[in-house]
Formats: structure tokens, sequence, C-alpha cells
């Protein structure tokens, strides 16, 4: 599954443009700035120059006429505008590529939509419809044009080689919610913090997932994300609106300088994917759409300068050893290789922050060659009485549960006394789930106290019992 919702360097250097926790408006300026002043500096910028001509913009002739033919098929009647917004070039680049449809009786320029922008609309002709159906049996990917793969390698190459640096405070507030130990969040909060690898280990029940989601959803620092990337002859989308979330700030601060920044590159906040036990082999590699012709780049590709998140570390369809290897080897190097249906390889630069999370004991999972290649392994271990007395008032209050006095420690000791349990976070909530279901039954308002506690309790013992047996099978 993906979670969460999936978008984006010439003089300075972006460790310091960026300042953690600081204005995203404010870096974006400075980033407008060094291109409109020093445009023609070699040093590599954080915001991708946009194409000022055809040939800058990397893609032949005949590819950017039918995208263009097949937009305006699906857009009506566009105007230049537009055009180029859909499009993500330059007006000047546009303008060529109109006039070569125009000189070539693809399209038809109608009356202007405003008489002194002269801002006309466009349609197809007959022979420019033939043209796009023709366009479309090839793929009907009618997006921004796509940035080439040499492109995106030297964006993305300067892009990672720049750290940016975590925001303590966030990553202390992405755990304070929960309700852990202080040695435990101590150690989850320096392993996020460091942005290597980190293995997230223990009984099931005591908060693995939720520490890795909330860090992954409260990122803050951003990425660089392509619409696509055109690579062989073909088109591989990378945006993703259920991951990526462009900063309103880009829109608003580079207002009037379209000609400057390229437009097919989208600037996003830290895009997390997180994936869990229904992963296989397959899950991290390009997949061809026969129906629409053209690729999705894998979730690791689009979490790029992100974050990716591998829950349930071990239940996936692929083994351990190759799921480890599959990442951590390229993550190491900084490259991954990508194949294509046709049999061609596509490299890229790879760099993202690896996350795992998994109950199962982690020398059962690989060996060490592989295992030592993550730095950072915590073990989440089950919460002590005074912890779990506080997680179950929190959820009394969100659920809106009274409580009687001296409940809470009554059901702690309840729990924490009976030998055939091994207590963990996730007691709480299924405790007072069966509670709540149990007051709907008996038609009353749920109220956890003792004779409600011991009502449901019997029933709780004997099932985690059985589970906690059959896990140390």
């Amino acid at each position: 599954m993906y979670a969460r919702k999936d978008a984006e360097a010439q003089t300075q250097d972006p460790g310091d443009s960026y300042e953690p926790g600081g204005s995203f408006s404010q870096f974006i300026r400075r980033s407008a700035t060094v291109i409109e002043q020093e445009a023609d500096s070699p040093t590599a910028s954080v915001l991708p120059r946009q194409a000022r001509t055809l040939v800058e913009v990397g893609l032949s002739k005949a590819f950017l006429t039918d995208l263009a033919l097949k937009i305006i098929h699906y857009s009506g009647t566009p105007s230049l505008s537009q055009l180029i917004r859909r499009l993500g070039l330059g007006a000047g680049v546009v303008q060529q590529l109109v006039s070569v449809l125009t000189e070539e009786s693809f399209v038809e320029v109608m009356s202007q939509s405003d008489l002194y922008t002269g801002n006309y609309r466009y349609r197809l002709s007959d022979r420019g419809s033939s043209r796009a159906a023709q366009a479309l049996e090839r793929s009907r990917y009618a997006g921004p044009a796509p940035v080439t793969a040499e492109q995106y390698a030297e964006v993305m190459r300067r892009f990672l080689s720049h750290k940016q640096e975590l925001s303590r405070s966030r990553v202390k507030t992405a755990l304070s919610e929960l309700v852990i130990s202080a040695e435990v969040a101590d150690a989850v909060a320096r392993s996020l913090f460091s942005g290597k690898a980190t293995l997230l280990y223990g009984p099931s029940g005591n908060g693995k997932t939720s520490m890795l989601e909330r860090y992954a959803n409260d990122l803050d620092g951003f990425s660089l994300i392509p619409y696509s990337i055109y690579a062989y002859g073909q088109t591989i989308r990378v945006f993703d609106q259920s991951i990526h979330e462009p900063l309103e700030e880009l829109d608003a601060d580079m207002s009037g300088k379209e000609d400057r920044v390229d437009r097919r590159w989208v600037m996003v906040r830290r895009p997390a994917v997180v994936l869990g036990a229904e992963m296989g082999a397959d899950s991290l590699e390009m997949a061809y759409d026969p129906q629409a012709r053209f690729y999705q780049a894998p979730p690791h590709i689009k979490a790029q300068g992100g974050v990716l998140v591998i829950d349930d570390f071990g239940r996936q369809k692929i083994p351990a050893p190759d799921l480890l290897t599959r990442l951590l080897i390229p993550l190491e190097r900084g490259w991954d290789t990508l194949s294509l249906v046709t049999g061609e390889k596509l490299t890229i630069p790879f760099g993202l922050q690896l996350l795992f999370g998994t109950n199962i004991p982690i020398r059962q999972l690989a060996d060490d060659s592989l295992l030592r290649r993550i730095l950072y392994k915590v073990e989440v271990t089950g919460p002590q009485i005074q912890e779990f007395t506080e997680i179950l008032r929190r959820l009394c209050l969100q659920r809106k549960v009274l409580v009687a006095e001296g409940a809470l420690e009554y059901v702690a000791q309840r729990i924490y006394s009976e030998s055939r349990l091994k207590p963990r976070a996730s007691y709480g909530r299924d405790i007072l789930e069966m509670l709540l279901e149990s007051a709907s039954f008996d038609g009353r308002e749920p109220v956890l106290d003792q004779q409600s506690f011991d009502g449901v309790f019997r029933l709780f013992v004997s099932q985690e019992a059985e589970e906690d047996q059959s896990v140390e099978a």
C-alpha cells in the first residue's frame, strides 16, 4: 500500500540555502534570485532552469509534436497559456512548437480569446486528429513534457549530494504523542534524526508502526520530482498525487518566473511511502501499463529524497535477504538500475531514508553481511505498568469512555499480574474495543469499571495467551 499522499540546485550550496524549520517561501525566493542574477553561472542551482529552446528540452520534435497534439485532443480548444501550463515548457519553446503544428497543418487557429493579449485558441485539424490518434495508439501519456534520463540524473545527483538536516524538535514532536519509555524514545529519535537506514524490532503491538508512520508523515524538508522521465523511447511517470504534496509557496513565489524555472519538475514536501506485507518481488520494479502504454516509476523512486518505510518486514512475498539486497546495496552505492520490458537498463541516482519495522527476531531475517548495513537497530519493548496506565487513560479520553475511580489502576494490575500475558501497548486499545462492543450489546453507555473489565477480560486472556504461545512456537 502507499501511505500518505505522494511531489521536488546554481551558485549556492542547498545546505546553506535551506534552513530546517524555516520558511519555504524564503528559500524559494533566494533560489529565484540566484537564478535571475546568475543565470549563466555553471554552478548548480536547487531549482532546474527552464529550457529556452527545443534543443535544450532534450526531446525530439516528433515526440513533442505528438505530446502537444494529445494534450489538445484532450483539452478541446486550449489557449497558448493553457498549453504552456500543461506542457510545463517555457513560453518561447511552446510558441516554437505551436508554429510547427500550424505550419504542418496539424492545428487550426481559432478566434482570439482575448483581443488585447492575442491569446489565440487552437483546435486539431482533420490531419491533426489523425496524427493524434496514431500518437495515442503508441502511448496515452498526455501530461507535462518529460525530462530526459540524463537531465533527471544530473538534477538528482546535485540534489542528493547535499544532505538536508532534519529538525530535532520535529523528530521529537512526531514521537511525543506516543507513550513510550524515555530510553526507547531517545534511541528512536536519534536513529530517525540520523537520516540513515533504521530497523525497529520487538514484539508486535508496541507502537513500531505508529512511530514510523508519524515520523514519515511529518517530515520537514523538500524534494524535487519530475512529472515523468523519458528513456529509450518510453515515458515513465514519477509524480504521484497520492504521495507527492507540492509546496504551495512555489506557485506563489515563482509567478512571473515560468521561463526561469523548469516547470517539468515539482518541488514537493519530502515524500514518504509505506509498503507492507503485500509487496512482492516486482513491487520495486517499473510497472508497465499495456493499456496506457507508459510506465509507472516504482515506489522507492517516487520516494527519492524522502522516506521509504517497509512495515511488517520479513512477511513480504519477497524473501527478507532479497529485499535487503534490492534496496540496501543501491542505497549504499548511490545509484539504482531499473529495467524496461524491452530489456534496456536505466541507471539513475538513488537516495532516501530507509526504515524497517518488524516483530521477527532480527537474526532470522538475514545474515550479518546484510544486517550490518543497517546502522541503527532499536528494540521497542512492551510498556511498563505506569506507561500502560497512561495509554489506557488517553484512550478512554479519546473514545469518551467514563472511568470509575481506581479503574485504570485495577485494569493495569490485573493485566500485569496475569502470568499468561506479555503486556503490550496495544492491549489498551483491544480491551477498550471489547468493552465498547459489550456495552453496545447490553444497550448501555460504556463505562470502564471493575465489573465491565472483568466481563471482557476472560475472553481477552484466552485469545492473547494462545497468540503469544503460537508466536513463541
